[in-house]
C-alpha cells in the first residue's frame, strides 16, 4: 500500500438532505466505511434529535466517530481531528474506501485541510483564565474583549456561540495574533488527503424545507419528546446543549406553550440552521454539487466516485 495521500470521499450538505443515505449507498457500492463529521452525533444517546444513523443503518456499513462521548463533555475541532485522523488511516490501510459524512463544515475542513493543532502551556493557562472571566461576566463582556484583541474575528465566528467566542479570545491573547493568522499558521503545507467533495444542494430551497418539516414530524412521533425531556432533566451545559431539537421543546415541557407551536419553532430553527450550512458549503469551488430534487443525483455521484477511486488508485500505483 502506498504511503501517498489517502483518498477520501466527503458527503457534505445541510440537515435533512439525505447525506447518510447517500454515504451508505456509496460505501456499499465501493466497499467503504463511514466516518462522521457531525458535531452532535458524537454524543451518546440523544439519537433522534441528532438524526444519528439507526442501528439498522450501522449494521449495513461500519460507522465511526459517532456515539462515543458523554453529553456533559465539550468537544472541539482540534479534538475531532486528533481522533479522526487515525480512524481514516486505519480504514485506508485495511483496503476500504473512506467516506466522510456530515454537516459540520468546521470539522470537515479541519480534517481535510490537514490543519495542525498544538496547545502550548500559555494557551492552557489562558483558557483557564478566560473561562473564569466568562463565568463571572458573561458573553457580552467576552465579545468586547475579543473586539479589543481582534475586531475582524467578530465576522469570522458565530458570536452567539460562547464556546467559539471563548476559543477565539484564548487564541488571540495567548499567541498575540489574529484568529485568521492563527488558522493560516495551523494549516499543513499540504493536505494528507486526495478529496472528492460531494455537496448536497437543491434547485428549490422549498423542497429542502419540506423535507425538514417532514423529518421533525416524524421525530415527534418517534420519541423526540421523551428525549427532550430527558435532556431537560439532565441540566446539561456543554457542547451538547447546542443540539437543535431540545431547547425549542422546553417551553412545551414546562407547560408554557402548546406542542404544535413548539414543533413549529423547531422546524423554523432547523430551516435556519440548514440555511447557514448551505452558505458554508458554497465556498467549495471544486465540489461536485448533487441536487437532491433531481432524480439523477445518485448515478451522478456513483460515476464521479468510481472515476475518483480509479484515478487515485492509478496515481498510487505510479508512486508506489
Amino acid at each position: 500500500m502506498s504511503s501517498e495521500k489517502i483518498p477520501v470521499v466527503a458527503v457534505l450538505g445541510p440537515t435533512a438532505a439525505g447525506k447518510t443515505d447517500l454515504a451508505i449507498r456509496l460505501a456499499q457500492r465501493f466497499d467503504g466505511e463511514i466516518v462522521s463529521c457531525d458535531s452532535m452525533q458524537i454524543y451518546k444517546g440523544f439519537d433522534i434529535a441528532t438524526a444519528k444513523p439507526t442501528k439498522d443503518e450501522q449494521r449495513l456499513v461500519p460507522h465511526h466517530m459517532i456515539d462515543f462521548l458523554s453529553p456533559e463533555d465539550s468537544f472541539s475541532a482540534a479534538e475531532y481531528v486528533k481522533m479522526a485522523k487515525p480512524v481514516v488511516a486505519d480504514i485506508h490501510l485495511r483496503g476500504k474506501a473512506v467516506i466522510l459524512c456530515g454537516g459540520t463544515g468546521l470539522y470537515a475542513d479541519a480534517l481535510l485541510s490537514g490543519m495542525l493543532f498544538s496547545e502550548s502551556a500559555e494557551e492552557e493557562q489562558k483558557k483557564r483564565e478566560i473561562s473564569a472571566y466568562y463565568q463571572d461576566y458573561g458573553l457580552d463582556a467576552l465579545l468586547e474583549r475579543l473586539k479589543r484583541a481582534d475586531p475582524a474575528a467578530l465576522s469570522q465566528i458565530d458570536c452567539k456561540n460562547s464556546k467559539r467566542v471563548l476559543r477565539a479570545v484564548v487564541i488571540c491573547e495567548a499567541y498575540g495574533t489574529s484568529l485568521a493568522e492563527y488558522r493560516a499558521q495551523n494549516r499543513a503545507k499540504q493536505s494528507p488527503y486526495h478529496v472528492l467533495r460531494f455537496v448536497l444542494d437543491v434547485h428549490d430551497r422549498a423542497y429542502l424545507y419540506r423535507r425538514i418539516d417532514l423529518r421533525v414530524d416524524k421525530m415527534a412521533t418517534s420519541g423526540l419528546l421523551e428525549e427532550a425531556e430527558s435532556f431537560y432533566l439532565s441540566h446539561i451545559d456543554g457542547t451538547a446543549s447546542q443540539i437543535i431539537g431540545y431547547k425549542e421543546l422546553i417551553p412545551f415541557i414546562e407547560g408554557r406553550m402548546p406542542l404544535s407551536q413548539a414543533l413549529e419553532n423547531l422546524k423554523r430553527a432547523t430551516r435556519r440552521y440548514a440555511k447557514r450550512q448551505m452558505i458554508w458549503f458554497r465556498k467549495y469551488p471544486d465540489a461536485v454539487r448533487l441536487y437532491i430534487d433531481d432524480d439523477s443525483f445518485f448515478p451522478q455521484a456513483e460515476d464521479a466516485c468510481r472515476a475518483f477511486i480509479e484515478r487515485t488508485e492509478y496515481d498510487d500505483s505510479k508512486n508506489a
